[in-house]
């Protein structure tokens, strides 16, 4: 289960938008890990602060909710004016491997802002067995099928 290969995915999102970033290729027995999550907002703008969450699944919340095993990765950034940046925070949860879809979600200043939110994640690749495939799926469902 050793990663082999790093990969970067990076881009802009707007808040509001839930962006799919890794689409399900349909072979279960590969996967992703992220190693790396960051997120920063416009500094040209004056809601300089960003903050972000990664989900397996499409109708995860972007509120931070460490109880949902969808969400497996949260990050934030404040940017006070030209001084840089102050505490960016970033939280990967260890135990995940992304199968199937992977989104992100993200919100600027106090919410409703439309400026950008830029985000770079870092990932490795993950080859499974069958039962750690299995395990893998029934853990981005969040043991609830209901969902």
């Amino acid at each position: 289960m050793a990663g082999t290969h790093r990969r970067t995915l990076r881009g802009q999102l707007i808040e509001g938008d839930n962006k799919r970033l890794i689409v399900d290729d349909g072979r279960l027995n590969h996967g992703y890990r992220v190693v790396a999550f960051h997120v920063a907002a416009d500094i040209t703008q004056s809601s300089n602060d960003a903050f972000a969450t990664l989900s397996l699944a499409y109708d995860s919340d972007l509120a931070w909710d460490w109880s949902d095993n969808r969400q497996i990765g949260w990050a934030g950034a404040y940017m006070p004016g030209t001084s840089g940046v102050n505490a960016p925070y970033s939280l990967i949860d260890p135990d995940h491997i992304v199968v199937m879809d992977l989104y992100i979600q993200g919100r600027v200043g106090s919410g409703g802002g439309t400026s950008p939110i830029n985000y770079l994640i870092e990932l490795e690749t993950v080859d499974l067995t069958d039962d750690q495939t299995i395990m893998t799926l029934i853990k981005e469902r969040s043991q609830d099928d209901i969902r």
